[in-house]
């Protein structure tokens, strides 16, 4: 399974205010905090991602300019299956994969 555009827009504004002074500032980051998502787990859909395309992790940051995206999922059920397909390493038992399950 392929990340939609949705996603990918998510993920390419979280990935670049990874690079800032405080990213839990910014819009991407605020949603994944709000959603209660470890970073690890959009790192590791992020890998997934470039493996599956053939590209490399950087290329998530240059995908699209949105600097305020919106939450690619309608719930928490619909993340789980799209994040699992795409990775089944990220999520452990429907909850989002924590640091220690790294």
């Amino acid at each position: 399974m392929k990340l939609n555009r949705q996603e990918l827009e998510f993920l390419s504004a979280w990935a670049r205010e990874e690079r800032a002074a405080d990213p839990y500032s910014l819009p991407a980051h605020q949603l994944q905090a709000a959603h209660k998502i470890p970073g690890v787990t959009l790192i590791r859909v992020i890998k997934a991602w470039a493996r599956s395309e053939g590209r490399r992790d950087e290329d998530v940051f240059n995908l699209y300019e949105s600097l305020n995206p919106p939450w690619p999922w309608a719930s928490d059920e619909e993340m789980a299956t799209r994040l699992t397909a795409i990775c089944p390493a990220t999520l452990a038992t429907g909850r989002a994969a924590t640091a220690r399950d790294a």
